[in-house]
């Protein structure tokens, strides 16, 4: 009785081993995928960043080219404003 007794206790510590070898390898995996999650979020972030600062250099050009023109012509530019206000109207106007 005692014989067996000490080999279910072996077993036991043999599988305890065996649990404990696996829980650490999955914690070190899951860490692993944390991580790279982690660094994964961090470069998105930053290239989204850098695409907004960007997009706000572009729109700034946009707007001092706009504002040039309007100076350097504003007759064209009223006319042009005039023109695009009633295609806007005619295409938002309601059909009866």
């Amino acid at each position: 009785m005692t014989s067996t007794a000490t080999i279910e206790k072996n077993l036991e510590k043999g599988v305890n081993k065996k649990a404990s070898a696996i829980k650490e390898r999955a914690t070190k995996t899951v860490e692993k995928g944390v991580e790279a999650a982690q660094d994964t979020f961090e470069q998105a972030a930053f290239q989204a960043e850098l695409a907004t600062e960007q997009a706000g250099e572009e729109l700034r050009k946009l707007t001092a080219s706009g504002t040039k023109f309007v100076r350097d012509n504003p007759g064209t530019a009223v006319v042009g404003a005039v023109g695009l206000g009633i295609l806007v109207g005619l295409a938002l106007r309601s059909r009866d």
